[in-house]
């Protein structure tokens, strides 16, 4: 899979595929399948991902750029570093299930109604993102950054280890379980204790 073969792939199944650290460049993927693919470190600047599958792909420190994302989804993908801050905003829309993401940056990103489920958060930026709707379902969040993000109606009932300021992030009918508490009052310096 070289860029000269190509600019344009649809329908096609990439397996156990490693790319070159320089990647590609203005390649457009449609309804392709990526599986136990390695692209550490790779640069996919201006490619576009339309309706894509990445399972068991590891794609950390990958060099996102002004790429597009609409509608793709990661399965059981290491993704340790990765940052969407710079990829187009048109249609982005992206979900995890079993992932792991620590250190990712999503700031100022739109992702409405997106899934984390199962995943590994520990660390990552959501700083003035857009996450109406979405849902953290089984989530570790430790150290995970919110900051003017809106999580309005955000469901976080089996997410953990988040802490969450309620006066620097819009909440409104946001989801949270007794348990989850906590992880709202920690900047007040209240101590919740299990009975």
């Amino acid at each position: 899979m070289a860029a000269e073969e190509s600019l344009y792939y649809v329908n096609q199944v990439f397996d156990k595929v490693s790319l070159p650290a320089k990647g590609l460049t203005e390649t457009q993927f449609d309804e392709c399948t990526f599986t136990n693919c390695d692209f550490t470190e790779t640069d996919f600047s201006s490619c576009d991902f339309i309706k894509c599958t990445f399972d068991r792909c590891n794609l950390s420190m990958v060099k996102f750029g002004p790429i597009g994302f609409d509608k793709v989804q990661f399965s059981n993908c290491k993704m340790i570093g990765v940052d969407f801050s710079h990829t187009k905003d048109f249609l982005f829309a992206v979900d995890f299930t079993n992932c792991i993401l620590d250190y990712a940056a999503f700031m100022k990103k739109k992702n409405r109604k997106s899934h984390f489920t199962n995943c590994s958060l520990k660390g990552t930026d959501f700083s003035e993102a857009d996450l109406t709707s979405a849902v953290f379902e089984r989530c570790d969040l430790s150290a995970a950054v919110f900051m003017r993000s809106i999580l309005n109606s955000v469901n976080f009932t089996s997410a953990i280890n988040f802490t969450i300021d309620p006066e620097k992030n819009l909440l409104r009918k946001a989801k949270f379980s007794a348990d989850g508490l906590a992880g709202l009052l920690t900047n007040y310096g209240i101590v919740v204790e299990e009975s």
